[in-house]
């Protein structure tokens, strides 16, 4: 039985695939299962992924009839994983060759149920390595409630390795249809869990930024997704059951990102119907968010600004 579960959903990544399969299949600790699942990809990938599969027994290829989503496709992937262990990469990164066998060897030795590594990013050519972040919160977590500054720390799903009876045992999946954000909710519900987390100062993870036909390049439905999943969030089980700490803690988060990615959209170009969408968010908070919770998060105060009958005000705040 493979120890290690690899899940790699892939749609249209040709130009950086193979990087991506390379750094996996050589890996220096060889007990791998790596799931590849096509999602009806357009481009090359799937006879990318057929060679691969030819050369390297390991690789289950896993072809969707129809385009379902980056959710499904991790979904498919979770209910195929046979390892005891767990671990996601997008097609479009590569890890380090030496990934898994130290986060392995830190999971085990700290008889933990997450490991997370540090990561680096790669843009214009560049290679940045993200690690100050990490460390700060290493330090500030000594005698402290880690899942606060967890929390803070990331909500990405590529820089952990999982044991898979936190994910898959206790029927933990992708929110379908969401994207990006889906991997947002998925970690809030394994946080809420408290799990056990040991932290591994190293950037293993290699994190492709600003590549072509990424969802993230998608202005026109960051905003919209980001509301959609805030208030699936608000009716999800492991939120409705947690205490106003960490329901704040996942306000912080999701509502967050719907501030950044609405700032992030209007340095773009100015899209009425994502201000439209935020003006209706107040009322709607204040209907389904205690009070209590709602007068300490600082970004609400700042979205009450949309309700300004000026508009160019209620713009002007969030730029």
């Amino acid at each position: 039985m493979p120890k290690v579960s690899v899940i790699i959903p892939v749609y249209n990544t040709e130009s950086y695939l193979e990087k991506c399969l390379d750094s996996v299949i050589n890996q220096t600790y060889k007990n791998l299962e790596i799931i590849c699942i096509n999602d009806c990809s357009t481009d090359n990938s799937l006879n990318i992924l057929k060679r691969y599969a030819v050369k390297d027994k390991r690789i289950k290829l896993i072809d969707l009839p129809q385009n379902e989503g980056v959710s499904i496709a991790r979904n498919t992937g979770l209910e195929s994983a046979e390892g005891k262990f767990i671990a996601f990469i997008d097609p479009d990164d590569w890890w380090e060759y030496d990934l898994v066998e130290k986060a392995l060897n830190k999971i085990q030795n700290e008889n933990a149920d997450i490991v997370l590594f540090c990561h680096s990013e790669y843009t214009n050519n560049k290679i940045i390595p993200k690690q100050e972040k990490l460390k700060k919160i290493k330090d500030i977590l000594k005698g402290t409630n880690y899942t606060k500054y967890m929390l803070d720390v990331s909500v990405f799903i590529w820089d952990k390795i999982y044991k898979k009876d936190l994910i898959k045992d206790a029927g933990i999946r992708f929110t379908e249809k969401i994207h990006p954000t889906e991997d947002v909710l998925f970690t809030l519900e394994i946080f809420s869990k408290n799990p056990a987390i040991v932290f591994l100062d190293e950037c293993l993870y290699n994190y492709r930024l600003n590549r072509e036909g990424s969802a993230m390049n998608n202005y026109n439905i960051l905003v919209s997704n980001q509301i959609k999943a805030f208030k699936i969030m608000l009716n999800s089980d492991f939120y409705c059951r947690a205490d106003n700490c960490f329901k704040q803690l996942c306000i912080d988060i999701v509502f967050g990102g719907i501030v950044y990615f609405y700032v992030l959209t209007t340095k773009k170009k100015f899209v009425l119907k994502d201000f439209l969408e935020l003006r209706k968010l107040v009322p709607f908070m204040k209907s389904n968010i205690p009070a209590e919770i709602l007068e300490h998060n600082t970004q609400y105060k700042v979205l009450e600004k949309l309700t300004s009958n000026n508009l160019n005000n209620g713009v002007s705040c969030l730029k």
